[in-house]
């Protein structure tokens, strides 16, 4: 699974979520976890996480996020 992370203001976040959403169905792209992390500067950011990194990359550069790398839950064990 690749992690991206989207900044975002608290007051951008119904008219960035209705963006994304749109986006993300125009290119058929399913992600896995789609949620919303607040902080305690009044800004937070979407944790989005896809299983093919093209995608998250595309993700990434349409909305101004960074591909933070392989999340966790692509770990297997033996």
């Amino acid at each position: 699974m690749y992690l991206v992370t989207i900044p975002i203001a608290e007051s951008d976040l119904p008219g960035r979520m209705m963006a994304m959403r749109a986006w993300l169905d125009h290119q058929r792209f399913e992600p896995d976890p789609f949620r919303y992390t607040p902080n305690a500067w009044k800004d937070g950011a979407f944790r989005v996480e896809f299983k093919f990194e093209h995608e998250a990359a595309a993700f990434a550069e349409a909305f101004g996020g960074r591909v933070v790398g392989e999340s966790n839950a692509d770990v297997r064990t033996a």
